[in-house]
């Protein structure tokens, strides 16, 4: 029944949230994410094979990094970490020509991984794996960086050939382990070279609920907030099962476990804030940022009442997220509830 209030039409609170929620559809979050383990990433880099940690933002690709050298233990001779960027060239990388500031005018000048395989074949290196990172290796063009080194990876210690620039004799040595990581929603796999695809084995790094829900359970929640530590990875699951079944964005596109959660190594409860800021701060920005121009969309993950409020700039306080959260929530289907497509 519509109300009719000064000229104007209103509607009941009840056909209100209907209109605001009907967008929510049930969601099946019963099948489980296709992640490299830590321990098969270690395992991989010790059988001295280049490899790519790929998968969205915020899914644990630095801290599988990170934790790398320390499992490796005293397997590691070098270690070393880098990052490309749109304007990185073969002249950083391999072998180039620089300003001479001492000087002036320009120098003959060698790369960073030219020089890290000069002091792998150190005597006290050489028995030993030598890891080289490329941290965001798709924001480079990777063929064109790589030049010759796309050749001599594929039968390292065997093949050897001349830099481009100083004619310098360069070998890539059969301890070097180069690993690389990527951010899917950045670029696609489908958009990378097949000549890198073939040189390196693809390991993918998912969000996981396990992750998630580990980090949240080591602090626990506030009694303010409404919802359990499982509720809140379950709604972390349903929205992700959201964004993979769309075909707009995909599984490359979803929410990664630690935007989830606060960027403090703080161990106290999260409370109401912390999770309004998680959504206000992180969640919603990148949800806006994929969906774009695109309010169907946008409306479609988080209901049409927020996607407003994100569009026109107006505030969304922490108790909106939390009825977001409760309806994420109650839109989890069961399984017997699931049908094969």
């Amino acid at each position: 029944m519509f109300i009719k209030h000064y000229g104007r039409i209103s509607m009941p609170n009840k056909v209100k949230q209907f209109l605001e929620q009907a967008s929510l559809e049930k969601v099946y979050i019963g099948l489980k994410n296709n992640s490299i383990s830590l321990k098969d990433f270690v395992d991989v880099v010790l059988s001295k094979q280049d490899c790519i940690l790929f998968g969205p933002p915020g899914t644990s690709k630095t801290y599988y990094v990170d934790k790398l050298a320390e499992k490796l233990g005293d397997k590691v001779g070098l270690f070393q970490i880098i990052q490309f960027h749109a304007n990185y060239s073969y002249d950083e990388f391999i072998d180039g020509i620089v300003p001479d500031i001492d000087k002036g005018g320009f120098k003959y000048e060698t790369g960073v991984f030219y020089n890290f395989c000069q002091e792998a074949q150190n005597p006290q290196n050489k028995e030993k794996i030598c890891v080289f990172v490329i941290d965001e290796i798709n924001r480079a063009n990777v063929t064109s960086v790589f030049g010759e080194v796309m050749n001599l990876i594929e039968n390292k210690g065997v093949r050897i050939m001349k830099t481009a620039k100083q004619r310098k004799i360069f070998f890539v040595p059969d301890n070097v382990v180069i690993v690389g990581t990527m951010n899917t929603a950045d670029k696609t796999l489908a958009k990378l070279d097949f000549a890198l695809r073939r040189r390196f084995r693809f390991l993918p790094v998912y969000p996981s609920k396990y992750a998630l829900h580990e980090m949240i359970a080591a602090c626990g929640f506030d009694v303010d907030i409404n919802i359990s530590v499982d509720d809140y990875v379950d709604c972390f699951e349903i929205l992700n099962s959201k964004i993979r079944r769309n075909n707009q964005l995909g599984k490359e596109m979803m929410i990664g476990h630690v935007l989830w959660t606060r960027r403090t190594n703080s161990l106290s409860l999260y409370t109401v804030r912390d999770i309004g800021s998680i959504f206000r701060e992180s969640i919603f920005p990148q949800l806006e940022s994929y969906c774009g121009a695109n309010r169907d969309l946008l409306g479609n993950l988080v209901g049409t009442a927020i996607r407003d409020k994100l569009v026109y700039g107006y505030a969304i306080s922490d108790d909106e997220i939390l009825n977001y959260l409760s309806i994420l929530k109650n839109s989890k289907a069961g399984e017997n509830n699931v049908t094969s497509n």
